[in-house]
């Protein structure tokens, strides 16, 4: 990983442009993408290497009760109860493991996310809203502003007489 000043060419004290740190953060940006992409695809190598050995230490083991149920019994309902036992045995397994799998990548990713300061959708839903409540007190700021004479707007004016 690059330290923070191996782009950096400008003149000892001088202070970095918003083009020069704007240079540095998209670098920075980049390279964390670059990691988070990486990260992915080691995540998904190591799955697929675990469900298939997963998968091929199932058929081993399947193959050994296959094998002592015929030496014990010729009995095929409980051959095949064992069967269909162990399968949903591999299924679960292989759900579990791609089930970490997405977690820790997904894990991963918001750790990397936070630390770069990117905002999550909630944050950005929660400024909008802010963003969206200014807005509405600004246009009444601005109605009530534009009222001629400052003559109060229709609908918002109150008797002198009123308790409220």
């Amino acid at each position: 990983m690059n330290s923070p000043n191996d782009f950096d060419d400008r003149i000892p004290g001088e202070k970095p442009s918003l083009q020069d740190q704007a240079e540095r953060f998209s670098r920075k940006l980049t390279d964390s993408a670059q990691q988070i992409w990486l990260a992915g695809l080691g995540a998904f190598g190591r799955a697929q290497a675990e469900g298939s050995r997963v998968f091929d230490n199932l058929v081993k083991e399947g193959a050994n009760i296959e094998a002592r149920n015929r030496e014990q019994t010729g009995d095929a309902p409980r051959w095949r109860d064992n069967v269909e036992e162990h399968l949903g045995e591999a299924r679960e397994k292989a759900s579990g493991t791609w089930d970490k799998v997405e977690k820790a990548f997904d894990d991963r990713v918001q750790g990397v996310l936070k630390r770069l300061h990117i905002p999550t959708a909630e944050d950005v839903a929660a400024l909008n809203a802010r963003i969206d409540a200014l807005n509405t007190r600004v246009n009444r700021a601005e109605a009530r502003n534009a009222s001629p004479s400052g003559a109060p707007s229709p609908g918002t004016h109150q008797s002198p007489t009123s308790d409220a």
